[in-house]
């Protein structure tokens, strides 16, 4: 049973009853100028943060992440402009700071001393990548490894750094993205 027990979403009815039940919450909370933590600043977190600040201008959006800047796996220069991004956009920034709900100073150091007035938790996302080839799997990273290795366009390489599935003139033709690559 899931975190909506009068909705089956198995159904296309109910996914899409969750939906209009999510975007009613969402416009109430900017009708109030509430404010909105999402913890996890990968792919998830800084997709749907971003969106929230796009549709919903009234609310004050916060992100915050474990690790040093967001799109943890993904290339720095994205990392780069997705937080020049959010700047210009006027979403905070917390990095190296662990979510730590019951420590009453933690809502204060992120600007938020009397807590966010709704969360959204996008973190434990664990690399499912039995399907590929041992040699193109990170040994470490985030859940123990496991995570597709890619180059700065996105290909798929080895561990050893050479482009993996390329074609008869040398170009790469694999591409990872998502919350499956490191």
């Amino acid at each position: 049973e899931g975190s909506w027990p009068h909705l089956d979403e198995r159904f296309l009815e109910g996914r899409r009853r969750h939906i209009f039940e999510e975007y009613k919450a969402i416009g109430d909370l900017n009708a109030k100028n509430a404010s909105v933590l999402v913890v996890g600043a990968g792919f998830i977190g800084v997709e749907w943060i971003t969106e929230l600040e796009h549709f919903f201008k009234n609310l004050k959006l916060t992100i915050i992440d474990a690790l040093p800047q967001c799109l943890g796996p993904l290339p720095a220069k994205a990392a780069t402009y997705c937080s020049k991004y959010m700047q210009r956009h006027g979403i905070k920034e917390y990095y190296n700071l662990k979510y730590n709900p019951k420590d009453t100073n933690f809502y204060g150091s992120i600007g938020l001393p009397g807590g966010a007035d709704k969360e959204y938790v996008c973190i434990g996302v664990k690399a499912s990548n039995y399907f590929m080839p041992e040699e193109t799997l990170s040994k470490f990273g985030p859940g123990g490894g496991g995570w597709i290795l890619m180059d700065t366009t996105l290909a798929v390489k080895t561990r050893e750094g050479k482009a993996w599935s390329t074609d008869e003139q040398g170009y790469a033709r694999i591409y990872a993205i998502g919350d499956c690559n490191y």
